[in-house]
């Protein structure tokens, strides 16, 4: 059925007209074109870069900071019959055309493309990390992975597992002895051998060159929105830009909400305003009270790692706490030590200086799984000098489950801020924090069964929409001289009172 398709940029494309093109050159095959057109455009639906809001102004040492505002590493560009994916982190291309014509014999020569492939893809896929797995599940191409490289025992996906189990995915060059019907395989020729359609998905760092290899760097991006962004390779594989394009803008839109909510219920009355329709995320003005977030683990052998803001290498706890306007703590410049043995770019602070540095804090991200671990080897009268310990206002990654941080959680980042701002009470009230699990009085989270029925389902995070509070409460700037008005749709009806009795109490 033709559809109303939502970029990333929140425009509308009526797709009517346009897929009629396409549906009279594809004819009754859905995969492969029949009686092909040059002049038909068969990717009426394209991945676009997002805008993404910022969220500083200065580095660490006075310098301009400048944060990306958009995907950084990757592009995709479109050409009626064919599109190339841009790897720009190794700087590798990869010509994909519509099956059914023929890749361009100007392209082929060139010899500038990596690998030239048919599609939609139907070799299946090799993934080597487990970041790989959110955007699979997400575009319902879980039946697509035949085989997995390296240990198994960090997935945390229940579906995946389950499939290793049966022998559906076979392990390579592992920890898994696989069962059922499926050979396992002891290195990745050896499954290319027996799978030479099949496609490696390799990491950052691996063998752009690699026989079958198409390089993933959606790490290598400076924000959550780039690194999430990156969801549009692995469907421009499949022609599924649409639907990528559709869960990156939605993700986007709650991330955004949950900022300015943020920002609108931290600020005073005045400045509410200004504070709902910023289109930046920065720092409150100086003087601002703002509760304080302490952003730290503990590594044995090493010491307390902490934040170090704003600063793209201190991960994204930076832009968290920024999208939150709440006061991270970061680590002053020359305390600590970074071991040589790391290559001397990992600080680390001794318990002294930790407790120094953290001990006011309102409230402490404990960005592990082993806490249990820190309280035996601290102990508590260490610990309870922590204002945030006093107050059992410490959080651990174990919401969703042990080892799911590294994994299902990039496909959530948006739901990790919303949960840092619930967690420092800025938020609308409604969202319950799913990640960051209160270590005092929350359980460990465990992941739901596989629904093995429907293996293809793709995987959408059981939370509620962001509601904009200003929004909701047709606060407009006055200097904009729009009038209040507009309509409110059931499910803003529906919760409007719960946002009103929030924004009420900060009148």
């Amino acid at each position: 059925q033709p559809a109303l398709i939502f970029g990333q940029d929140a425009t509308v494309v009526d797709t009517n007209s346009i897929l009629q093109d396409v549906e009279n050159a594809i004819g009754d095959d859905t995969t492969c074109v029949k009686n092909f057109d040059a002049k038909t455009d068969l990717f009426p639906t394209k991945w676009s870069s997002p805008n993404i809001k910022t969220y500083g102004d200065v580095d660490l040492y006075g310098a301009k900071f400048e944060p990306s505002v958009t995907t950084e590493l990757l592009d995709i560009t479109y050409h009626n019959s064919y599109k190339i994916i841009h790897n720009k982190f190794v700087n590798a291309t990869y010509l994909l055309y519509q099956c059914g014509t023929e890749p361009p014999q100007e392209e082929v020569e060139s010899g500038e493309h990596k690998m030239i492939l048919e599609v939609p893809h139907k070799g299946g896929l090799a993934l080597t990390s487990t970041v790989q797995i959110p955007a699979i599940e997400m575009l319902g191409l879980r039946s697509e992975v035949k085989a997995y490289v390296g240990n198994t025992k960090w997935i945390s996906s229940p579906c995946l597992n389950h499939m290793l189990d049966e022998g559906e995915i076979i392990n390579v060059d592992g920890d898994r002895d696989d069962v059922a019907h499926t050979e396992s395989a002891s290195s990745v020729e050896e499954f290319l051998l027996r799978n030479p359609d099949a496609l490696v998905l390799g990491g950052p760092y691996d063998d752009a060159d690699a026989d079958r290899t198409m390089v993933i760097a959606g790490s290598q991006e400076n924000t959550n929105v780039g690194q999430f962004d990156w969801i549009a390779f692995y469907a421009a594989l499949y022609n599924k830009e649409d639907m990528s394009n559709r869960i990156a803008g939605s993700a986007q839109q709650n991330y955004d909400c949950a900022s300015e909510n943020s920002f609108f219920l931290s600020s005073s009355p005045t400045e509410r305003n200004l504070k709902a329709t910023t289109s930046t995320r920065r720092v409150a003005e100086e003087g601002h009270s703002k509760p304080t977030l302490l952003w730290a683990s503990w590594f044995k052998g090493y010491g307390w790692s902490v934040a170090h803001c704003p600063n793209y290498q201190s991960g994204t706890e930076c832009e968290w706490a920024a999208a939150c306007n709440v006061d991270i703590l970061s680590r002053p410049e020359g305390v600590g030590n970074a071991p040589e043995s790391l290559g001397g770019r990992y600080w680390y602070l001794s318990d002294e200086e930790f407790l120094e540095f953290g001990k006011d804090a309102d409230r402490w991200m404990y960005k592990s799984q082993h806490w249990e671990k820190v309280l035996a080897e601290k102990g508590v009268e260490y610990l309870s000098q922590f204002k945030a310990y006093q107050n059992q206002q410490i959080y651990d990654t174990q919401g969703v489950s042990p080892n799911s941080w590294h994994e299902q959680r990039l496909a959530e980042y948006y739901v990790v801020g919303m949960d840092v701002c619930a967690i420092m009470g800025v938020d609308d009230g409604l969202h319950k924090s799913r990640w960051l699990r209160n270590i005092f009085t929350d359980p460990i989270g465990v992941m739901p069964e596989c629904n093995v029925a429907e293996i293809d389902e793709p995987y959408v995070a059981p939370v509620s929409e962001c509601m904009p509070i200003a929004a909701t409460l047709n606060v407009v700037p006055e200097e904009k001289g729009v009038e209040n008005a507009g309509t409110v749709s059931a499910h803003q009806g529906l919760t409007f009172f719960a946002l009103f009795v929030v924004a009420a109490s900060l009148w």
